[in-house]
């Protein structure tokens, strides 16, 4: 609920559009992951609760809070200062891992196949930075998001 919250607060509605191409990359290769990692081969698994169970845990995040998250991500993005946007990515990095944690500590995500928190976080700023160039070029964030996602697959063993 607080991203909704949030998004309504600070968002950049009307904007929207600008936004809804990266909105749309994010929930597209957490489909990906869920795809390649169905079941077999998990590096982070959010668990289910009793409000959701597991589909639902990932619809949630795949369609709602991955995509909002985005949207105020880019919305909020500095124009001017490489400092300013560096600490932007810092800053959103920072609020992801944390969440994570806490939700690692309250096992709502498990870690597999020796992915930890420290590969989250080098994931989340990838993550991050690969959104910010998602949205100013398309193409070399595609480019690079094959270059990663071909990295992890390899390193984490998907692919032998």
């Amino acid at each position: 609920m607080w991203v909704l919250a949030a998004a309504w607060r600070w968002g950049d509605w009307k904007q929207f559009k600008q936004y809804y191409p990266t909105m749309l990359y994010i929930s597209c290769l957490k489909l990906l992951y869920e795809l390649v990692s169905h079941e077999e081969h998990y590096e982070w698994h959010l668990e289910p609760d009793f409000f959701l169970n597991y589909t639902g845990t990932v619809m949630l995040h795949t369609f709602l809070i991955y995509p909002i998250t985005t949207f105020l991500f880019l919305s909020n993005f500095p124009m001017t200062g490489t400092l300013s946007k560096i600490r932007h990515i810092l800053k959103w990095t920072l609020m992801y891992i944390i969440i994570e944690l806490l939700g690692y500590k309250l096992g709502r995500i498990t870690y597999h196949a020796g992915w930890n928190g420290w590969w989250s976080l080098i994931f989340d700023l990838n993550m991050f930075a690969m959104l910010r160039l998602h949205y100013i070029h398309l193409l070399w964030a595609l480019l690079l998001s094959l270059l990663c996602t071909l990295f992890y697959l390899l390193y984490f063993g998907y692919l032998y």
